[in-house]
């Protein structure tokens, strides 16, 4: 019962982590905030499913996180329905393109770093005031394996998810005497909307199926030949927001299937 009541904010909760982060904490009696890029129209099968389990409130922010005045705007819409302010911050919001370094649009990098690592510093600096008030507050970044290893392709992305790591750590430092928490959770494949541009990549370069590029980039990558499932990241999400992890802050926690012991 310890989040019931509380108020959380999680980006990119339309589908994937987010989606299963924000049904969890409603589940237990958590006023969340649901935010995507969606339509509220468009969105309105994912409500429906987040608030089938609810106990606590859902609301629905739409929100580019692409532009900054998007996000400045998602500050004030949150701070409109709870005015004392976000008890809990999940910064799970991520987008990812896949280049080698010297064809990869600098566009493309400067969007990445913007939404993987930018965004998450602006909201962590606006909820932690009333957090601080009211000596109670926990902020959960959704890193990535790619913080603790590299891959080909990635630089972006990988820059992007470890500078977040890094910034767990200043974060978690900052806040540490005022009752607050950051860490963050660095997991492997996870099976989301987010890495089927690059299973459909790899299925096309290797005439294999949907299925077996499933395969090959999930189940062979890891020692424990097992995907991550959106609902174990948030069942972690919810243990680091419990009082048993009131002395835990500024860890990233692998959830990786062992990829980073081989």
């Amino acid at each position: 019962m310890f989040v019931t009541g509380k108020a959380a904010l999680i980006t990119g909760s339309t589908s994937g982590i987010g989606q299963a982060t924000a049904k969890l904490l409603a589940s237990k009696g958590c006023s969340v905030i649901v935010t995507g890029s969606r339509s509220p129209e468009n969105a309105k099968d994912v409500l429906q499913d987040i608030q089938s389990t609810a106990v606590g409130k859902v609301h629905y922010i739409q929100c580019d996180l692409r532009e900054s005045n998007n996000v400045l705007n998602l500050c004030n819409q949150a701070d409109q329905l709870f005015p004392e302010g976000i008890d809990i911050l999940v910064n799970n919001a991520g987008i990812q393109h896949v280049a080698p370094v010297d064809e990869m649009p600098l566009e493309k990098w400067n969007e990445l770093i913007h939404v993987n690592l930018t965004v998450p510093f602006m909201l962590s600096k606006h909820v932690i005031p009333s957090m601080k008030k009211k000596g109670w507050g926990k902020i959960v970044n959704v890193s990535s394996v790619m913080a603790m290893m590299a891959h080909y392709n990635k630089a972006p992305y990988i820059s992007s998810k470890t500078g977040l790591v890094g910034l767990t750590r200043a974060v978690a430092m900052d806040t540490a005497a005022f009752g607050i928490t950051c860490n963050a959770i660095c997991p492997a494949w996870t099976d989301t909307p987010l890495v089927a541009p690059q299973v459909k990549m790899h299925a096309e370069k290797t005439k294999k199926s949907i299925e077996e590029a499933k395969k090959d980039l999930f189940t062979n990558a890891t020692p424990t030949r097992k995907i991550n499932d959106p609902s174990q990241i948030a069942g972690m999400v919810l243990f680091l927001c419990s009082p048993d992890a009131d002395n835990m802050t500024g860890t990233a926690v692998p959830m990786d299937g062992a990829m980073t012991v081989q």
